[in-house]
């Protein structure tokens, strides 16, 4: 049985730009709201490694995020696609602090290493993020089971918690974890 974990594809925002922003935790409240929005950059293809692995799935799951829905779409595999809330990214917390100003990247890993230790104002607490996982690695463990394969369109840091999940359970990691774009993590289990 094999489980793949992909990362959707490049979305329009230029994060490399945003990063180097300057900005509020308020106005980064505004720009992980704007991102949870956003489509892909559809001139940004994906590589045919993932064209193919994608195609070889018979049964695909995906979040409700228009990200991963465009991601599914441009692999062209919407015909065996389904779609479930449960995988969506879990939201980064921040705060209304109208000041300091930071650039986004650290705000960034600012909020979520205060995540990994329970702070979630304006997001999802990460007990919450586990249990989601846990229930979404299950959810692709019996799709594997039923189908032989399956794979998860997802989303960066609910894809990491789904991978410990996966490998709790048993399931081999194949492939390093795959962090960019439209890589994608290959799990195995007997």
């Amino acid at each position: 049985m094999q489980i793949i974990l992909m990362r959707h594809g490049e979305p329009m925002t230029n994060l490399d730009k945003l990063k180097k922003q300057r900005v509020s935790p308020r106005e980064l409240g505004v720009i992980i709201e704007d991102y949870s929005k956003v489509e892909l950059n559809s001139n940004i293809l994906p590589p045919t490694s993932s064209i193919k692995i994608a195609q070889q799935i018979k049964h695909i799951y995906h979040s409700d995020m228009a990200r991963a829905i465009s991601s599914v779409a441009l692999l062209g595999v919407t015909d065996k696609a389904y779609m479930d809330a449960q995988f969506r990214e879990s939201d980064m917390p921040y705060t209304h602090w109208q000041k300091p100003t930071l650039n986004l990247f650290t705000w960034a890993i600012i909020f979520r290493v205060a995540w990994l230790f329970g702070f979630s104002r304006n997001g999802e607490p990460i007990k919450h993020a586990k249990k989601r996982a846990f229930k979404a690695a299950n959810i692709l463990s019996l799709a594997a089971h039923e189908h032989g394969s399956t794979m998860l369109l997802g989303h960066g840091i609910m894809n990491r918690l789904i991978a410990k999940k996966l490998t709790q359970a048993g399931w081999k990691m194949r492939t390093p974890h795959a962090d960019n774009h439209w890589q994608f993590s290959v799990f195995e289990k007997n």
